[in-house]
């Protein structure tokens, strides 16, 4: 069997034992806290395991209100998570539920926390050249995937969204986690475009990025500058800047790219059968410019919780994990817990 087969088993291995570890209970980050002293860090993972086992009170609050007791359990499987539920972990959606609330809920007064959860690994979107060819510009891309730094070979679907139109392409990243794609543009499609590459290294293990390009136009704004995208409950609230203008709203994953249809002020999210994140883009024009937003949903990687780099705070810091499933993709789970040091 050559090298990079071997390598890439042996990955895909890897990935099977952290995840059958965490349904389980077996935290692989914990381990080295695990021996003697180690009573604080095992209450910290049956926090933790309590936070992803429990449906939290009401056991619906993933669409909306303030839970009364922490727990983003689906309702499914061991480790199976809510959408809703996460996503309004994200300080960046509108119905995001502060921290304030979120310690409220967890219930345990001498523990602050921070949440983080991203994908099982990276995938890098750069523009590598264009040219144009009169009425069109072709546009090559690279892309690359790695999971902890080291090379990881993927398949890829490639999207972009401009204007009122969407473009989609496949392919793949080799051993060396390296890989690209061509697309051709129509130049009267001029704005800001946005490319979205998703990613799959095995069944449930899934990546994304997005890049947002000037084609034949302006260098792109800031995310954000136009509109603000929340998805929530399989519904895409937009919130609209000053003098802006929506035009097509579309959503991509693995498996499918598609337009979305408008459902009073907001647009609705199919229920995908493919295990994948669902990209989320909407264009529009402002004056003369023609701009392009994203969100994710779920609404990850994300990024909730205390401050945990206060030098001033005499505590005990630690650091646990778990790989989770959201809508049949996997995902990492990292809370970090801080609790007044204890000197004896």
């Amino acid at each position: 069997m050559p090298t990079a087969s071997i390598d890439f088993t042996l990955s895909a291995f890897a990935m099977i034992v952290i995840v059958i570890g965490a349904i389980n209970g077996i935290n692989m980050a914990a381990e080295p806290y695990m021996g003697e002293g180690s009573h604080e860090q095992g209450r910290y993972i049956n926090i933790g395991k309590q936070m992803l086992l429990s449906q939290g009170e009401p056991t619906n609050w993933g669409t909306g209100g303030t839970p009364s007791v922490l727990g983003l359990a689906s309702g499914g499987e061991a480790y199976e998570l809510d959408i809703d539920k996460v996503t309004r972990l994200n300080p960046s959606n509108a119905y995001a539920v502060n921290y304030s609330s979120l310690w409220s809920a967890l219930g345990v007064d001498d523990v602050s926390f921070r949440i983080e959860v991203a994908p099982l690994f990276d995938i890098t979107l750069n523009l590598t050249s264009s040219q144009n060819q009169g009425d069109s510009t072709v546009y090559n891309f690279s892309a690359s995937t790695t999971r902890e730094g080291y090379p990881l070979p993927t398949q890829v679907s490639y999207h972009i969204a401009v204007r009122n139109s969407t473009y989609s392409s496949t392919g793949s990243t080799d051993d060396g986690g390296g890989g690209s794609v061509q697309f051709t543009l129509p130049n009267s499609n001029n704005g800001t475009a946005i490319l979205v590459g998703i990613a799959k290294a095995e069944e449930s293990m899934v990546g994304y990025a997005v890049l947002p390009f000037a084609h034949n136009s302006t260098a792109p704004e800031p995310s954000g500058t136009f509109a603000t995208l929340s998805p929530l409950g399989h519904s895409l609230s937009v919130d609209l800047s000053e003098g802006a203008t929506a035009w097509n709203a579309a959503v991509f994953s693995f498996d499918y790219g598609f337009n979305l249809t408008k459902d009073g002020a907001n647009y609705s999210i199919p229920r995908l059968l493919d295990g994948s994140p669902m990209i989320l883009t909407l264009t529009g024009v402002n004056a003369s410019s023609h701009w392009a937003e994203w969100v994710a949903y779920p609404q990850v990687p994300l990024e909730t919780g205390a401050d945990m780099m206060d030098d001033y705070v005499v505590s005990d810091v630690a650091h646990t994990s778990f790989v989770v499933e959201i809508k049949g993709a996997f995902y990492r789970f990292d809370i970090t817990f801080r609790s007044p040091a204890e000197y004896g």
